[in-house]
């Protein structure tokens, strides 16, 4: 268990601050990033398991304009959640950064999958919604699995492992759309090419944690 912690809380302190007191927890051990991050992969985790058992991460046609609409709505609490409360205009607790988190996260990967395929003067048949009813059991598990974190049912390696495949699916699809949209590489060299640029994120993220933001984190709370 302490080497599954050890990884964890390690590719967590690569993009959150990771402060106890804005943290949820599974049993009596801290989850790996704080709330919000944890709502956030929470919805990434949830768009990429639909795509995945729909098998359309090849899509290349984005939300309706409606659909999309109701998603960005639904992304903005997050947004002025953490602006306000930042800037001391508002209090916050961890059940409104884990809900706003999670409805911020949830149409990342709805948007970035088609953006890698999309064609400005191609049909763009492949859907990656058929209709907004499809965000119903979407929007359903990810309260539900919400409601369990916030009462400590989700047990830490499942969380740890809800984190890591959503940021390491972030980063890939990132990845891997930009090197798409480029258009200089082919099937097994794109794939390729897709690892090597995630494997540089995640080193440059290491740096950056190592030497910056956790000496800072360091200094700020007096250690």
């Amino acid at each position: 268990m302490q080497r599954f912690e050890d990884f964890f809380n390690l590719v967590g302190s690569l993009i959150c601050h990771q402060l106890p007191s804005r943290s949820l927890y599974a049993g009596l051990t801290v989850l790996p990033v704080c709330a919000r991050d944890t709502g956030i992969y929470a919805g990434i985790f949830t768009s990429m398991l639909f795509l995945l058992l729909t098998r359309r991460l090849r899509s290349d046609k984005p939300p309706g304009i409606a659909v999309t609409a109701f998603m960005c709505v639904l992304m903005l609490p997050m947004v002025l959640d953490g602006l306000l409360s930042y800037t001391g205009v508002i209090g916050t607790n961890n059940t409104t950064r884990l809900l706003t988190g999670a409805f911020f996260g949830l149409p990342i990967p709805l948007f970035l999958v088609p953006a890698a395929h999309f064609s400005i003067e191609g049909a763009n048949e492949k859907k990656v919604l058929k209709s907004i009813v499809e965000l119903i059991p979407l929007y359903s598990f990810l309260l539900a699995l919400c409601i369990l974190y916030l009462n400590g049912l989700v047990p830490y390696i499942i969380a740890g492992l809800i984190f890591i495949s959503a940021f390491l699916f972030l980063l890939s699809r990132l990845s891997y759309t930009v090197l798409v949209r480029i258009r200089r590489f082919r099937s097994v060299s794109l794939y390729a090419a897709t690892i090597g640029a995630t494997m540089s994120i995640l080193v440059f993220l290491y740096m950056l944690s190592t030497f910056v933001l956790q000496p800072i984190k360091a200094a700020l709370l007096g250690g």
